[in-house]
Parts: structure tokens; C-alpha cells; sequence
């Protein structure tokens, strides 16, 4: 877990960034990132694609100054594709199961950012590999913490929202 006044930089994966962007409270994350930027992993951002596709209300990461896209490096993809290994799979599951997480890892590992996952198993993979790691809910009381405009209500309205 991290601070408020903690400036890693975060690298998020798909469902918080989709939650809060959904909830039309992507100026949560804005605002709470390190340095005023979040990194998505280019994996992720094919899954955000996806949901814009399938006519999910998401912006078009290109278009938000504060994030910024991250392709993996060819030892991020190795460790990638490591950590897929060992995450849990059922028989059937598609070969892209979990690669947004496994790069969002990736990259916290190479790059010494905080992962931003809900995943169980994402999270799981972080702390057999002493990553550090925040959920969407760490982000509401961060936000109830030390954003002026996000009291009480406010956040619980944010995690009804979510």
C-alpha cells in the first residue's frame, strides 16, 4: 500500500480505470496519481479499446494528457508472460486471459511503480513478488482522505458508482 504523499507513479490495469471512467470520476484519478499521471500498459489499452468497441461510455486513453501509454519492454514481455504462467487458468479460458494484469506487474516490477489492480490473483502475483499495489477501494478513502470535494457521502456515492 502507498500514501497519499507517496510520488510512485501508478500503472494501472483495465477494470479501475474503466470503473472510475465509467462512473464519470476519472478526475479521482487524476488528481490522486503521482506526478498527476498514470501509466497503462499497452495490453491494457487494448482491453480499454475493446470495451470502447463493444460501446462501453470509456474515453480514448490518447486523448487524457495525465495518462500515458506504456509499451513493455522485451524483458517486461518475458515477465509478462512469466507471471501469466502463474496465474490460475481454467480450461477454455482465452490465451489473452489476465495479460493486462500480468503486464501492469510487469512493469511495477521493471519500472518500481505501484500496480493499481483488483484482481485477487493480480494481487496475489504482487505480494509473492513484493510489489506494491493499490484497489480501486484504497483509491475511494484516498480520496475521502485528502481530496476537499470527496466527504463522506461523496465517497460512498463514488463506491456505488464503481
Amino acid at each position: 500500500m502507498t500514501s497519499a504523499g507517496d510520488d510512485t507513479r501508478w500503472v494501472m490495469d483495465t477494470s479501475t480505470f474503466t470503473q472510475f471512467c465509467r462512473a464519470k470520476r476519472e478526475d479521482v484519478l487524476e488528481r490522486l496519481a503521482p506526478q498527476g499521471v498514470i501509466l497503462i500498459p499497452d495490453s491494457v489499452a487494448t482491453e480499454i479499446g475493446r470495451g470502447r468497441d463493444l460501446g462501453y461510455d470509456l474515453p480514448d486513453i490518447d486523448s487524457l494528457p495525465w495518462v500515458q501509454r506504456g509499451i513493455l519492454t522485451e524483458d517486461e514481455e518475458s515477465l509478462q508472460l512469466v507471471i501469466k504462467v502463474d496465474m490460475p487458468s481454467r480450461a477454455g479460458d482465452p490465451p489473452t486471459k489476465n495479460l493486462g494484469e500480468c503486464a501492469v506487474l510487469a512493469c511495477a516490477t521493471t519500472r518500481k511503480m505501484i500496480a493499481v489492480i483488483d484482481d485477487r490473483e493480480a494481487r496475489q502475483q504482487g505480494r509473492a513478488r513484493n510489489l506494491r499495489f493499490l484497489s480501486t477501494m484504497h483509491i475511494i478513502i484516498q480520496a475521502y482522505r485528502v481530496l476537499d470535494d470527496v466527504d463522506a457521502e461523496a465517497a460512498e456515492q463514488l463506491y456505488e458508482a464503481l
